[in-house]
């Protein structure tokens, strides 16, 4: 992840008093703030020699050399076991994320589904569990998930750190509570705090798009870049906004619902707000299973998968409905990069399962943008990173976020290895 320009070390002698803090205080949120940064721009670098690591932070070398060794002796970072090549001199011994000792979990609830992983502290997928639940009620989900997650941390072998949750609708994350999911008929629902209680873990939760979003910047296809939109398209729609490096909520974290967003096309199901044309009656991933077994390509019992499936194999009806959706998020796309002008779109969901769906998408969009603007639209409208494990790590990435700008508050051996 890219930090943003002129990042420094904040010196005690600059300090300014805050009401209310202590000086103590006030210098170990400084440490802190250059824990993150250290391990921000190692993330963002991979494997790096202290001194080109203070020369990229635009910290002194000693400070480094004092803060990455806290770091280490927490089980933060370790130094790679071969040294940089040097002509003379003592060799450049580089430092890294330590992926062997701490992990976090990710849990996604979706419709009939829990997913759960673990992933390391580089965001590498280490374990996972899915499970079908044939319930959407709050109680058995986390029920389910806390079983999971039990059976991962006995798994992985890594110290879990805490539990990031996701799932579609509007998410309050600072709330914890889910205030409204209609896939899962979910209305205020206090998943963090049922999922705290049911693991013993800390618990951090975000809506599935800026989960997703969240992924992307830190490991995935957008690792790097600081403007740009998640758009996922599955049984649920919705947009996740990352701008200057850091994720857009909203005033009441619900940026990014595309649900109600008018659309060409009708559906033959009625929305919950009474209209025909909403984005997520006609786009999403319900809607191309029903139209699938109106047209006699699936069975009632089958679901959305099995279209994917159909039309992998060449079948061109199932071919030729999932094309259709495309071309339809191809429209939706050109819309949100002509509000927000992003330097990159991700496709996710189930829209970008098979890669010719974003090539259809990508030349619909381009086609509806104004001129001058489609050939720099083509280069900039990419399928995820993350493939079927997308959802799971995504919502580890809400929990790891946290730990990379907050390494304290989740290993409190930072604080005592600070001298």
């Amino acid at each position: 992840m890219k930090e943003p320009t002129g990042t420094r070390e904040v010196a005690a002698s600059g300090t300014t008093s805050h009401p209310g803090k202590s000086r103590s205080t006030q210098l170990g949120d400084i440490r802190e703030q250059n824990y993150s940064t250290i391990m921000r721009e190692l993330m963002r670098s991979g494997p790096t020699a202290r001194t080109d690591l203070a020369a990229a932070i635009r910290m002194s070398t000693g400070s480094v050399t004092r803060l990455t060794g806290a770091l280490a002796r927490a089980g933060l970072l370790t130094e790679v076991a071969e040294p940089a090549q040097r002509a003379k001199g003592r060799p450049k011994v580089p430092v890294a994320i330590d992926e062997s000792t701490y992990g976090v979990v990710g849990v996604h609830f979706g419709l009939y589904r829990v997913n759960a992983c673990v992933i390391d502290l580089r965001g590498q997928l280490v374990a996972e569990v899915h499970t079908t639940e044939r319930t959407t009620r709050l109680e058995p989900l986390v029920r389910s998930a806390a079983r999971s997650v039990r059976k991962l941390v006995d798994e992985s072998g890594l110290t879990i750190l805490g539990v990031g949750a996701s799932t579609g609708g509007w998410v309050d994350s600072s709330a914890g509570r889910v205030q409204s999911q209609p896939v899962l008929g979910w209305q205020r629902a206090p998943l963090a705090t049922a999922l705290h209680q049911a693991t013993g873990l800390p618990v951090l939760i975000d809506s599935q798009v800026r989960a997703l979003a969240l992924a992307e910047h830190w490991f995935g296809a957008a690792a790097g870049v600081d403007n740009f939109i998640h758009l996922f398209v599955g049984n649920v729609v919705g947009a996740g906004f990352v701008f200057n490096g850091a994720p857009y909520r909203g005033a009441h974290s619900a940026a990014g619902g595309l649900d109600h967003l008018p659309v060409a096309g009708r559906s033959s199901e009625t929305c919950v707000c009474g209209s025909r044309n909403c984005f997520v009656v006609v786009g999403g991933d319900l809607e191309v299973a029903r139209r699938a077994r109106a047209a006699g390509l699936i069975s009632a019992e089958q679901e959305v998968y099995d279209v994917f499936r159909l039309a992998g194999s060449g079948d061109p009806r199932a071919r030729r409905l999932l094309q259709d959706r495309a071309a339809l998020v191809g429209k939706v796309t050109a819309t949100l990069i002509e509000i927000l002008d992003p330097e990159l779109v991700v496709i996710g969901g189930g829209i970008s399962a098979p890669v010719d769906h974003v090539a259809i998408l990508r030349d619909t969009a381009v086609q509806e943008l104004a001129a001058g603007r489609g050939g720099d639209a083509a280069t900039r409208i990419l399928p995820s990173a993350f493939g079927p494990h997308a959802l799971g790590i995504a919502a580890g990435a809400v929990i790891l976020d946290a730990v990379y700008r907050s390494p304290e508050t989740f290993v409190p051996a930072l604080t005592a290895n600070a001298g």
